[in-house]
């Protein structure tokens, strides 16, 4: 847990000196930053292969080595889009279990759900402010409805994902996961606002351009 809490707190803030220095930037400047913390993310990446190695986890047969796993889900976290926005949600999650796939499965739920309150606070939430600042709309109640009900059950529509990092354990008989899964968040866009439009269009009163606004949220 500790070196999960380690792990978070270096990337987060590394990638909040790089957003704050983002805009007075030139683009050169900008790729020798990004060069920059990309290093730094190789360096962190194997120093915490070798704390995890000292408690004991391994890589699955078959799978990358433990250290360019971590490095995938260091510059997942760096990665960005055309606009220079993040391009992917990404978790990390620890589980334990009785057995390699009940483990397993844990810490994939518990990614799901992670990603599920990252879509609700960075998508949905986007669109709950637009509908707080959309004074005009007379059907706000059955779309507050709407839009709480999808954000509890956003992970059902997310389908799968393979993980990025998959390491494992075995102590006193109990089989622990460290998994790291990523998620497009132009994909879950899509999916949230592809979703939202037909709920929307079923249960309020909202017209067509109404429901555009509401769901315009870049």
């Amino acid at each position: 847990m500790k070196s999960k809490l380690f792990y978070t707190i270096a990337l987060m803030c590394s990638l909040l000196l790089f957003n704050l220095s983002a805009q007075s930037q030139t683009k050169k400047e900008k790729k020798a930053t990004l060069k920059q913390l990309k290093t730094k993310a190789v360096k962190d990446a194997k120093k915490q292969a070798k704390t995890l190695s000292k408690q004991g986890y391994t890589e699955i047969p078959g799978d990358l080595p433990m250290a360019m796993q971590l490095e995938n889900s260091y510059y997942a976290r760096l990665a960005q889009d055309d606009m220079g926005n993040p391009k992917f949600f990404v978790v990390f999650q620890e589980s334990k279990g009785e057995s390699f796939a009940a483990a397993k499965q844990s810490a994939y739920q518990l990614c799901l759900n992670e990603l599920a309150t990252q879509i609700g606070s960075e998508i949905i939430g986007r669109i709950k402010t637009n509908l707080s600042n959309s004074e005009s709309l007379n059907d706000s109640g059955s779309v507050n409805e709407v839009i709480g009900s999808y954000q509890n059950n956003v992970s059902a529509r997310l389908g799968r994902t393979t993980p990025i990092v998959l390491l494992k354990k075995v102590d006193g008989g109990m089989t622990y996961i460290t998994m790291s899964v990523k998620y497009p968040i132009s994909e879950a866009e899509r999916i949230v606002k592809e979703d939202l439009r037909k709920e929307l269009a079923k249960k309020s009163d909202l017209q067509q351009d109404e429901i555009d606004g509401l769901l315009d949220i870049r």
